[in-house]
């Protein structure tokens, strides 16, 4: 799916991104902006914006009024709405930063710019392909807390 996000979303546009969908985020864009993109994009906007929202629905841009106060709420209400899986394919995944593709990296190309404890305890990383971000990425570490905040999101998800 195709998002547009208003700036008061960006954790959320960064999960969406990891999930696999195409976002537009820019936290400086104005109402007008996001409207125009979102209608010209036959995107979905996302907001939390109450006003934003409603005119939204006046142009017919679909839309999504964002309410959870918390990652995992947001997560499992858009979800909801529209039929994501919150599982990462690594094969899908987008760039959290610029919303660019992954292209899998081997540790050749990517070993001076990853820390060496990483290269050791590591074998998979994944480099950004936009021109202006080529971050790196691995399932280190922090992956507990991406799969126990996406599991706490499927567990809203089955309850609601």
């Amino acid at each position: 799916m195709r998002f547009v996000v208003d700036g008061m979303l960006g954790k959320l546009a960064r999960w969406l991104r990891m999930l696999g969908h195409d976002v537009e985020y820019d936290s400086d864009r104005s109402d007008d902006a996001l409207l125009d993109l979102a209608e010209k994009e036959r995107a979905v906007i996302l907001t939390r914006d109450d006003e934003l929202y409603r005119r939204a629905n006046a142009r017919h841009v679909l839309g999504l009024l964002v309410t959870g106060e918390h990652e995992e709420v947001r997560l499992a209400e858009v979800a909801r709405e529209y039929g994501i899986p919150l599982v990462i394919n690594m094969s899908l995944t987008k760039c959290p930063m610029c919303g660019a593709a992954l292209a899998k990296a081997s540790k050749l190309e990517v070993g001076t710019r990853v820390p060496q404890a990483s290269l050791r305890l590591y074998d998979e990383f994944w480099r950004c392909e936009g021109s202006s971000c080529g971050k790196i990425y691995w399932m280190g570490g922090h992956w507990k807390q991406i799969e126990s905040t996406l599991a706490h999101a499927r567990k809203l998800l089955e309850e609601s």
